[in-house]
């Protein structure tokens, strides 16, 4: 069944404690999953399997060096498309469809990534703090990039 009825009264749980709706950690979470969702605009279905990673675990620490090593993939993946692409010095209106549809995945990006930093205070693993904010940094260029690239 669906519907528990639990969070009627404007809190949800969250790894066994009762958390406000309205909360940054509620609404950290809760971008990182409209995130997830945009993200099949894409293609982009193993990125899509980290943001869920990093959903269900921002407040435990993510085990096996996960995020670390998408991290690096995403930055190698990155550097070989800056190769492949002339970078604009100007801001881009993109045109083509996929370009506009990953620009928009970007801006998602970008705020899930505020979203995230503005929990600095909040009592989370400090790793899966830091990692998580240089994954989404690093996300955001990469997506740029992917759009650039459908533009040309």
């Amino acid at each position: 069944m669906i519907t528990t009825k639990n969070g009627d009264g404007g809190t949800s749980e969250y790894f066994g404690k009762k958390v406000g709706k309205g909360g940054k950690l509620l609404e950290a979470i809760g971008t990182l999953d409209e995130l997830q969702a945009v993200l099949g605009l894409g293609g982009l279905e193993k990125i899509q399997e980290d943001i869920y990673k990093i959903m269900g675990n921002l407040g435990e620490e993510i085990r096996n060096g996960i995020l670390e090593t998408r991290i690096k993939e995403i930055e190698k993946e990155t550097e070989k498309i800056e190769k492949e692409i002339k970078i604009p010095k100007n801001f881009v209106i993109f045109k083509n469809k996929k370009a506009m549809e990953l620009n928009w995945v970007r801006t998602i990006v970008r705020r899930a990534e505020r979203k995230v930093a503005a929990l600095r205070n909040y009592q989370l693993s400090i790793i899966n703090y830091q990692l998580t904010l240089i994954y989404l940094n690093r996300l955001s260029d990469f997506i740029y990039l992917l759009a650039l690239r459908e533009e040309m």
